[in-house]
């Protein structure tokens, strides 16, 4: 089935288009390379009068075993430009496609020694997805250099620039991923970078990683980040040691001062973590959700079925075989009832479900 200038294609198989590798298929699937393809592709979803979802690089979503009953577009909007930042002798403006690969750009960025984004290297999906997930890693995320945002809204292909406030930014959230989930596809994204910038080392792990070298560059920090995520099991380029995931399955939660002391004590008692808590601004404390998995007993390797704990990092649930999405999430909620009646706090998860809705807390 073709249009203009776009392939339709029918009844897609996803699961190799996800870290997972899990997934049914799609009723429809088009891959769009331009702004135009992408209105194209939008006019058709709404004449079939049908859902759409749009894919970047398969890296935090769980899709079901029956698929997706819509159009699942797969961005691949290319493209790469930076200009100075009006006024700002320092900053640059970066803009890029949305479905550029986000390592690849971090890279790119590094090399032109623009600070903003190194401790993000490493981080799979796309350009696209960055603003969305507000992405993070070791004491940066996009938040705080997207400067903004262009998109098509979904029902009516009309274009949008978001600025940085506008896309409500918060912990792993956006604009994008809360209220208006599913309204909008982005086309591409501008950052806000610092030339010849210091780089951002922060990060108990990140810190340790550069003890030896007092005033490292951005390239040794983009090293010692892509290191510490190899180690554990987080990285998902070539040449790198794969596991089927999509990466930090749950959020870290954040709980009151008054909660936290008794989970600190539960914590404790379940035989400790190291560096498992951070005081917020607001008075509230965020904890590692990993901790909280391990000390429930999931710890790295468990594993029940084709599904269980990476041997490299609690937070990561793993496809280790021919795992369907229903075992998937059926070990989720595995993991979160055991963390609910241990510690009294719900992990949220941080990937995104897709076509079906997990009987998930």
């Amino acid at each position: 089935m073709t249009g203009k200038d776009l392939t339709i294609k029918e009844q897609y198989p996803l699961g190799g288009l996800t870290t997972f590798g899990i997934g049914g298929p799609a009723r429809y699937f088009a891959v769009v390379t331009s702004e135009e393809e992408a209105r194209e592709a939008l006019a058709f979803a709404r004449h079939k009068g049908i859902e759409t979802f749009v894919l970047g690089g398969g890296s935090n979503i769980l899709i079901s075993d029956q698929g997706f009953p819509g159009l699942v577009i797969l961005n691949g909007i290319k493209g790469f430009t930076s200009r100075p930042a009006a006024g700002e002798d320092d900053e640059v403006l970066v803009t890029a496609g949305a479905g550029e690969d986000w390592d690849g750009f971090t890279r790119r960025c590094i090399e032109s020694n623009l600070q903003g984004i190194e401790c993000l290297s490493g981080v799979p999906g796309t350009v696209g997805a960055a603003p969305v997930q507000n992405i993070g890693a070791y004491g940066q995320s996009a938040d705080s250099v997207v400067e903004q945002v262009r998109a098509l809204e979904v029902a009516a292909g009309r274009a949008v620039i978001f600025t940085n406030q506008e896309c409500s930014f918060g912990y792993r959230k956006s604009l994008f991923n809360s209220i208006a989930a599913g309204r909008y596809l982005i086309v591409e994204a501008t950052f806000k970078l610092k030339q010849n910038g210091a780089p951002s080392v922060t990060y108990h792990d990140l810190k340790a990683a550069l003890s030896g070298l007092p005033d490292p560059t951005l390239q040794q920090v983009r090293e010692a980040v892509l290191k510490i995520r190899e180690g554990k099991g987080l990285l998902a380029l070539d040449g790198y040691e794969r596991f089927k995931s999509a990466g930090s399955f749950f959020k870290n939660p954040v709980v009151s001062a008054e909660h936290f002391t008794g989970v600190e004590e539960a914590v404790r008692k379940a035989g400790g973590c190291a560096n498992w808590s951070w005081p917020q601004r607001s008075g509230e404390v965020k904890v590692s959700a990993a901790c909280l998995i391990q000390s429930a007993g999931f710890v790295r390797g468990f594993r029940k079925g084709n599904v269980g704990i990476s041997p490299r990092h609690t937070l990561a649930v793993i496809n280790y075989g021919d795992a369907t999405a229903g075992e998937v999430a059926a070990f989720a909620r595995q993991v979160q009832e055991a963390v609910l009646r241990q510690f009294g706090v719900v992990l949220k998860p941080e990937v995104q479900f897709v076509g079906f809705t997990p009987d998930l807390l």
